[in-house]
């Protein structure tokens, strides 16, 4: 029956369920008649209805004791009151388990930025994506032993061979004024970004931040897919 799960779903049992429909139903009943007409053993029947009693749903008076349950309207009050006052509690408590999660950002200078490029291209496994304005040796010779799938655009890209590349097009003059900067941003196996900037002075900033990543992935691949329809 329905109206049982229901019952069942704020705090009740099988049997106070069952018990508390035969008493709505039928009024005022002995423990003997609760427990025939809601098929309750005879020896479970009265910590039963001790249980309604103590809940509030259920009255208790006479000898030998007989039972009523309260009105329709009270009882679904007071089930909805408990509800509310459940649900004021997770609203207030839930909140204070919740670990807060923080975003991590680490800022790199100087020769340590080459050092953690390298570690994050060694350990990546499964792809490394990079947009790069220029790649000069000291990040090449660190690229070419990437194990992973490498997927580069840049505009000197096809210097690294075991890439997937795509080089931006470009006049001779503009190409040798990429030559002074090296500026880009590194996907690792969509777990961690770097943001890499070599341009006199060293700077990188590493985060594995969803958000970051996602942000990293939106910026890129419109560019990938760019690159890929005007390399045919």
């Amino acid at each position: 029956m329905a109206l049982i799960e229901v019952l069942k779903s704020f705090g009740l049992s099988e049997y106070e369920a069952r018990a508390l429909i035969a008493l709505i139903s039928k009024g005022t009943l002995t423990a003997k008649e609760v427990s025939e007409m809601s098929r309750i053993p005879r020896t479970s029947v009265y910590d039963v209805m001790d249980s309604l009693v103590s809940k509030g749903l259920v009255e208790s008076f006479g000898k030998p004791r007989k039972f009523k349950a309260l009105s329709a309207g009270e009882i679904i009050s007071i089930l909805s009151r408990r509800v509310n006052e459940n649900i004021n509690i997770l609203q207030k408590e839930l909140p204070k388990l919740e670990t807060e999660e923080i975003d991590v950002i680490r800022v790199y200078r100087g020769e340590v930025v080459l050092e953690k490029f390298k570690e994050l291209v060694n350990s990546a496994r499964e792809e490394i994506v990079g947009v790069l304005s220029y790649i000069p040796e000291s990040v090449a010779e660190i690229l070419k032993n990437a194990k992973c799938r490498l997927i580069l655009i840049s505009s000197n890209a096809s210097k690294i061979k075991n890439a997937e590349t795509y080089e931006f097009r470009k006049k001779e003059e503009v190409a040798k004024g990429f030559k002074k900067f090296c500026h880009g941003l590194f996907i690792f196996d969509n777990q961690r970004t770097m943001s890499i900037f070599l341009n006199g002075t060293q700077i990188a900033i590493v985060s594995e931040s969803s958000a970051l990543i996602e942000f990293s992935r939106m910026v890129i691949e419109p560019v990938i897919e760019f690159m890929k329809l005007n390399s045919k």
